[in-house]
């Protein structure tokens, strides 16, 4: 079989995502504790992945070990993986949009600014633009579009290891299933709080960040 139906209804075909160089599969069904062993996660893992929509060849009923296919779990993984990635992309599209839709000023500014005529806030915004443009060429600030490519990738790394590393530590040291869903649920709530404190520090659209400071000591 060259396709598998996801649970939306669509058909995915496996040619779209081949097995890595090196890779065969002559198709010799895997059960679950190879599957688990191939794709380098927890037998757990293999069963969350079953209860979303991964293929199965055959069994899980009456005492009948899974079978899977590699090709068509792999293809899944993959599929599954590239969507998740659209749509965190999407999201940071609509929330870069969102953010150029408003001007977010604390409360301090916003007072400062409407104490200004029009010719002096032009005036403050032109001098205040120079010197940040100065204080960038001199790699004293960067600009937070870059920053933040920068740190979304890095975050991507560090988000894959919070997601592994709970298979890592059962496998490696033999935690038991209780400890493994505390660990993941930690892991999970510290890569929440890092995207909510990398979200925090680009809220402000059009920012140049000082390298070195705090959050608080942005210029705007």
């Amino acid at each position: 079989m060259n396709t598998i139906t996801l649970d939306d209804g669509s058909v995915l075909g496996l040619a779209r995502y081949p097995l890595p160089d090196g890779v065969e599969d002559d198709g010799t069904p895997l059960n679950r504790v190879q599957l688990a062993r191939a794709f380098g996660v927890s037998e757990n893992t293999i069963t969350k992945w079953v209860s979303l929509g991964m293929p199965v060849l055959s069994g899980g009923q009456n005492g009948v070990s899974y079978e899977f296919s590699l090709r068509q779990c792999y293809a899944w993984r993959q599929h599954r993986e590239d969507r998740l990635q659209a749509t965190k992309a999407r999201g940071d599209q609509l929330a870069a949009q969102a953010a150029l839709a408003f001007r977010n000023l604390d409360d301090d500014q916003a007072e400062e600014e409407a104490a200004l005529t029009a010719d002096d806030l032009r005036k403050w915004s032109e001098a205040e633009y120079h010197r940040n443009r100065v204080a960038e060429q001199r790699g004293d600030l960067v600009r937070a579009d870059r920053m933040r490519a920068a740190l979304d990738d890095i975050f991507v790394t560090f988000g894959s290891a919070m997601e592994t590393l709970p298979d890592f530590a059962e496998m490696e040291f033999s935690i038991s299933p209780d400890q493994v869903e505390k660990l993941k649920n930690r892991c999970d709530q510290t890569r929440d709080e890092v995207r909510q404190k990398i979200e925090a520090l680009f809220s402000r659209p059009g920012a140049v960040i000082a390298l070195g400071t705090r959050q608080g000591e942005l210029p705007v």
